[in-house]
């Protein structure tokens, strides 16, 4: 739990940016094996990749910047050192979504077609991101007794120091690994075409409304709940209606 991998002089290998990056990069192979067997152009998905990617950090970053207002008004200089940690993925999805219903709709595309296909592959990008975020110690859980102690330099041991804390990172990523399997076996079923981009948001919804439970780094803030629960209530909840309105 290491937020940095390696160091020689000036040079520095955050552990953090390894992982989103190596994410990003499984991510981006499984979407384009699963275009090309739907026989969409390949230039074009790679395109549409580097757009919904380079948009999903900016918006992941700027909602990260805006929950942490205080300290980045006193050190702006850090507001573009993303690969330290710091994304917010709510703030990337929206991003994201919006960049990519924009080429969609400039390129003619399906958007239901390329939605699903980008479901599985999401979830396995964010999964092993969120490996990042244990080395990092960003992310982090509640005091556990037989939690994890996290590095002093990272954001968890700086909270808690010395402290056992539930490794929520790890539970994160081992979740949506699982549901990255599910919504693969999802898309063998015929029954579940242009459905499984919305099952994607319901699950990682309902994964992300229970991990809150356990993690520290989001305050309380109505009935006991942080905002990102919020957001995973809409979200659902969007997502199972506009579901059964397509069915």
């Amino acid at each position: 739990m290491h937020p940095i991998l390696f160091k020689a002089g000036p040079f520095v290998i955050h552990a953090y940016g390894v992982f989103v990056a190596l994410g990003f990069l499984l991510g981006l192979g499984l979407f384009l094996y699963a275009a090309r067997k739907k026989n969409l152009e390949e230039g074009k998905m790679l395109s549409l990749s580097l757009l919904v990617v380079a948009s999903g950090i900016i918006g992941a970053r700027i909602f990260y910047v805006l929950d942490q207002l205080d300290w980045y008004l006193a050190h702006p200089e850090d507001i573009l050192k993303v690969w330290q940690g710091g994304l917010v993925f709510y703030g990337g999805f929206l991003f994201s979504l919006i960049s990519g219903l924009y080429f969609i709709h400039h390129h003619r595309l399906s958007f239901w077609e390329i939605a699903d296909i980008s479901a599985p592959p999401l979830a396995l990008g964010i999964s092993i991101g969120r490996i990042g975020c244990f080395f990092n110690g960003c992310c982090y859980g509640k005091p556990w007794k037989w939690g994890l102690v996290f590095s002093p330099d990272s954001a968890a041991g700086r909270v808690f120091p010395n402290q056992p804390l539930f490794p929520t990172q790890l539970i994160s990523s081992l979740s949506l690994l699982v549901i990255c399997f599910i919504l693969v076996d999802l898309r063998r079923r015929k029954d579940f075409t242009q459905h499984i981009f919305l099952w994607f948001l319901v699950l990682y919804s309902v994964h992300r409304f229970m991990i809150e439970f356990i993690r520290a780094d989001y305050p309380e803030v109505l009935f006991h709940l942080t905002v990102p629960q919020f957001m995973s209530i809409i979200l659902g909840i969007s997502s199972l209606m506009l579901m059964i309105s397509k069915r």
